[in-house]
């Protein structure tokens, strides 16, 4: 470049010489001339002297109508209109590009932000979504338990003891109550002393959770309601008297009679002031799975509640969460309606709710919703455009300055050109035209290309500039791929378990969404295998969960071993899952009977440590159209054969 600048200079020296040249000559020309035309004129004069007025008129009048107007008045009217259309094209072409730019900063901002804040949100639900199932395994827990007693029924009640309410007192306490005045003691002997050996369990689960668990508690169909709580105090009844309360009639034993499994009741604040609280229950059923009556269990979700909406992306930044009917969940807004708490609308609430991906982008904000399909709730996060844009803000006041400067240095020169027209118009001119070129293609978006420097002026200042502000606005684009990159690279990881190292729940959640979406365009050839760790809690307890950790990754290896050309998934907790297609489709007898075999031959293997002995219950389902609806229904009927399958194996144990 620096070598072409000296030659250009060269040439651009060579020629002014020319030009001085031919200036000089032109000059002498000018004299002689003039000389000549002034002893023509004298001439003219002698011999015309006597010529009369009027033909002297005529002669001026004529010189008047064709008046001689000098070349360098033209050539500079010249460059100086030039001059004036090169400006105001320039003008317009800096505007359009610093323009276009600008809106396609504040937009690829405005996309990344929605991007970033989307995985953000995703992963507090997804973290909320995995609290809750924590929860509900207290409540599987208890059921299985009940259940496993009305096996031994009256074994239990030989074990059981009569018990009443506390007088005074603020530890943890066995209580009982009854759904009508009608029942007493007597009527209900059996039930106390049966729901009395609840106290084992309940006891381990309410002390190890004693700041979460607020009451665990279970209603009977004979009436019975058998509580364990630190508030039984506060509504013994007077002595002689059984306490009364109508749980028939609650909304928890009601649902409880429809469920077949966990359900969750409606959010309430707890009239003890013990925050915000949900019950989530199951219905238990003796051993002929005739229904018995519902267990639950009041939690105290304050602190999942500010955690999941403890998202400050910024100043402005408002997080919230909605129950199932578009109520605003929190214990400060119960006055307020949404749009009043959100500033969204009830149409632009239903907009976003509806949109598939959650976004709703609005003049000043982007706001994200993101489900927790396990409860209802919807999790909404508002982040002001400004905290992305406040970066393109900034240098728009240094590109508005460059704008300035750029018009100056164009004023300048269009004054150097009409002072020096007939000497560097040509030269000024031209490499204003190429680098309005190269403005162009700047504009058009090729970041890439880069304006050449024809002169080292202020042309070439302008040039160098706006070279400057292409690569800090390239630059600035890189960043923003690479952290896109980075995102993309989260989401990954949100798919993975990060004990075992293979697929999670939500990896599976969406495997499940594109075989349905399967379904109903066609049907898909697949089977679903539902995988359950056996004696998971066992090996925990007795040896510490780093054993269990162990035990977990041996059956993960072992499924994929097994199942090598399919999707495996840890759905949580002992819980695996493996959708079977093509090859393992094919021969997906010969595969469960070899999984069926390894699990014997391990968990018989006496040479092996307790938590390497693994021992796993499967199920399995393939997709029927005539049976099924969707990819839930399979699951279904694959987990209801692996509990089968756990059933059997605990019988052959004992």
């Amino acid at each position: 470049m620096e070598q072409d600048g000296n030659l250009e200079q060269d040439s651009n020296l060579e020629q002014d010489s020319k030009v001085k040249q031919n200036s000089k000559v032109k000059q002498d020309s000018d004299m002689k001339r003039d000389s000549d035309m002034r002893h023509d004129s004298n001439m003219t004069q002698n011999i015309d002297i006597n010529q009369d007025n009027d033909k002297v008129q005529d002669n001026n009048m004529n010189r008047g109508d064709n008046m001689r107007v000098p070349i360098r008045e033209r050539v500079l009217k010249i460059v100086l209109m030039t001059a004036l259309i090169g400006l105001l094209g320039a003008i317009i072409a800096g505007f359009v590009c610093i323009r276009y730019i600008k809106q396609a900063s504040e937009s690829a901002l405005t996309r990344h932000l929605e991007s970033n804040l989307k995985s953000i949100v995703q992963q507090k639900a997804i973290a909320a979504d995995a609290r809750l199932e924590h929860y509900e395994k207290y409540i599987e827990l208890v059921t299985d338990y009940i259940e496993s007693m009305y096996t031994e029924k009256e074994k239990m009640i030989r074990a059981g003891r009569i018990f009443y309410p506390p007088a005074d007192t603020d530890e943890y306490a066995l209580t009982r109550g009854v759904a009508s005045a009608d029942l007493n003691e007597e009527n209900l002997k059996d039930e106390i002393l049966f729901f009395s050996n609840l106290e084992k369990i309940w006891d381990l689960i309410a002390r190890a959770n004693e700041n979460l668990i607020t009451t665990v508690y279970a209603g009977s169909k004979s009436g019975l309601l058998t509580s364990y709580d630190r508030w039984s105090y506060l509504s013994v009844p007077p002595e002689g008297e059984e306490l009364v309360y109508d749980f028939f009639e609650s909304d928890w034993y009601k649902q409880g009679q429809k469920e077949d499994g966990v359900f969750y009741t409606g959010l309430y604040v707890d009239s003890m002031g013990r925050g915000l609280t949900i019950t989530i229950a199951s219905p238990f059923r003796d051993e002929n799975g005739e229904f018995m009556g519902v267990d639950s269990a009041d939690f105290d979700i304050t602190g999942l509640y500010k955690e999941l909406i403890s998202i400050d992306l910024g100043e402005g930044t408002m997080s919230f969460a909605m129950d199932q009917d578009g109520k605003i969940i929190s214990p400060g807004a119960s006055d307020l309606s949404v749009e009043e708490y959100t500033g969204l609308t009830p149409q632009e609430l239903d907009e976003l709710r509806a949109d598939p991906d959650g976004i709703l982008e609005k003049s000043n904000a982007v706001y994200v919703c993101i489900p927790i399909e396990r409860v209802g709730w919807t999790l909404c996060v508002s982040v002001p455009k400004e905290i992305v844009q406040r970066s393109v803000r900034d240098t728009d006041e240094s590109h508005r300055y460059v704008y300035l400067l750029f018009i100056l240095f164009m004023l300048i020169i269009m004054a150097v050109d009409i002072y020096a027209a007939n000497k560097a118009a040509a030269s000024i001119t031209h490499p204003m035209e190429l680098l309005g070129k190269d403005i162009k293609v700047i504009s058009n978006g090729n970041l890439d290309y880069r304006a050449k420097v024809y002169r080292n002026d202020e042309i070439g200042d302008i040039t160098i500039a706006i070279n400057e502000m292409v690569d800090r606005l390239k630059s600035t684009m890189d960043e923003l791929m690479t952290t896109q990159q980075h995102a993309h690279a989260m989401s990954e990881l949100a798919t993975k378990d990060s004990l075992t190292g293979i697929r999670n729940k939500t990896a599976y959640d969406e495997q499940i969404r594109q075989l349905e979406q399967e379904m109903v365009v066609g049907r898909p050839v697949f089977g679903l295998a539902m995988i359950d760790l056996n004696n998971l809690k066992v090996i925990n307890d007795s040896y510490g969960h780093d054993k269990g950790d162990i035990a977990l990754i041996g059956l993960s290896n072992l499924i994929c071993e097994i199942f090598s050309h399919s999707a495996v998934f840890r759905l949580g907790g002992d819980e695996f899952a493996c959708i079977l297609k093509d090859r393992d489709y094919r021969i997906s007898a010969v595969l469960i009977n070899e999984f069926k075999k390894k699990i014997a031959e391990t968990s018989g293997d006496e040479r092996l440590q307790p938590w390497e002995r693994i021992s796993a219950a499967i199920g399995y389902a393939t997709y029927d159209p005539s049976l099924d609806i969707n990819a839930e229904s399979v699951l279904m009927r694959a987990d209801q054969e692996m509990y089968e399958c756990k059933k059997m194996m605990k019988r052959k144990q004992v």
